[in-house]
């Protein structure tokens, strides 16, 4: 039997899902996010279902524009949201039509020193109080002036990133657009501002460009407030049984014996494990789904195979589908019973799992 180890991948959900994160601002252009290879959904398979529709693409680094430029998607805008890492790759920019951001004085100074051939569309990021990426207070302003005297740059928009807006709580949000307004002054530009966690929950934030990441692939920001999620799951990932045994009460199960039968328990054996980017930090009691009803795991997580709790589960036999997210689990309570988030889930699939598309 082959190791069926697999992410099935809907891209009509993705395309869904960045449908309905335009519908929440219907006078926005919405940036998919598509970066560390979508994260983990196949960035060349996203964007290319996504061509008939998306306004533009985000991605990381020029590796991944050039990847996606390289693939057939010519006509899309595609915007480099770290902006570039060294001189030499500035003539990049032009030569595979991309949008560039800049972040700092040294992008500003190669962006103004080439001699592009035509006009350069720049994002410049400023930071509101992220404390990561942009330029701060006056830096801003005076980055904006010497790129409207450029003859060489096109359009000007205007990004920052919030710290905090999946937390709906929290006021630093909004004190972040407020810092953001106020530090343009007169400045009459495209802005850039709210990503998943603001386009399902601060309408203020729309502005001229959304940036759409996480809900595209059906994980909401707010995992815990089900009102705000109307998303739809865009991966299941699965495996199968590939051994089942009985345990006495007692008895340990798997690495560093964690798991202690607290009765005369059949346990199953499921072909997936954390160097196929399972978290080696599920937790005991971290759900999975077979033959219809909900199982948890039963010990440590293993490089190749994880161990399940088969009680309850109807006839269980080697070669059952077990899904360890997307339909029948969320992924982000998989998430929470590892300390961790979807984002680093998804992103962490190897190359081990076979992606199915549908």
């Amino acid at each position: 039997m082959p190791r069926r180890c697999i992410a099935s991948i809907n891209l009509n959900a993705i395309k869904k899902n960045y449908l309905y994160a335009k519908s929440l601002s219907p006078n926005a252009k919405a940036i998919a996010i598509v970066k560390a290879n979508a994260y983990g959904h196949g960035a060349i398979k996203v964007a290319s279902h996504l061509e008939d529709c998306a306004d533009c693409y985000g991605v990381a680094c020029t590796e991944e524009a050039i990847e996606l430029r390289n693939s057939g998607i010519d006509k899309t805008p595609i915007l480099l949201m770290e902006g570039v890492f060294e001189v030499s790759e500035v003539k990049l920019i032009e030569k595979y039509n991309l949008i560039v951001t800049v972040c700092n004085s040294k992008q500003l100074q190669w962006l103004l020193d080439n001699q592009f051939n035509k006009s350069v569309d720049v994002f410049v990021k400023y930071d509101s109080g992220m404390g990561r990426l942009g330029f701060q207070g006056e830096e801003f302003i005076n980055a904006i002036n010497l790129l409207e005297e450029s003859e060489k740059i096109g359009q000007i928009t205007l990004m920052t990133h919030f710290s905090s807006a999946d937390d709906l709580n929290s006021t630093s949000t909004n004190e972040q657009i407020s810092n953001f307004d106020k530090t343009l002054y007169s400045k009459k530009y495209s802005t850039s501002l709210a990503n998943s966690a603001a386009i399902m929950s601060l309408s203020e934030s729309h502005r001229e460009y959304t940036r759409p990441g996480i809900m595209l692939y059906g994980s909401s920001p707010f995992p815990k407030k089900t009102f705000l999620n109307k998303l739809t799951p865009a991966m299941t990932l699965s495996s199968v049984l590939i051994s089942i045994k009985s345990f006495k009460v007692g008895q340990s199960i798997g690495y560093g014996c964690r798991y202690i039968c607290k009765q005369d328990t059949l346990i199953g054996v499921v072909a997936i494990g954390y160097a196929d980017g399972y978290p080696r930090s599920a937790e005991d009691g971290t759900p999975v789904y077979i033959n219809g009803v909900k199982s948890k795991i039963a010990g440590r997580v293993s490089m190749d195979m994880i161990t399940i709790d088969l009680t309850g589960v109807p006839n269980p036999q080697i070669g059952d589908c077990v899904e360890l997210f997307g339909e029948n689990i969320s992924i982000d309570e998989v998430a929470e019973h590892c300390s961790t988030i979807s984002y680093e889930i998804f992103t962490k699939i190897t190359n081990r799992v076979y992606k199915s598309y549908v």
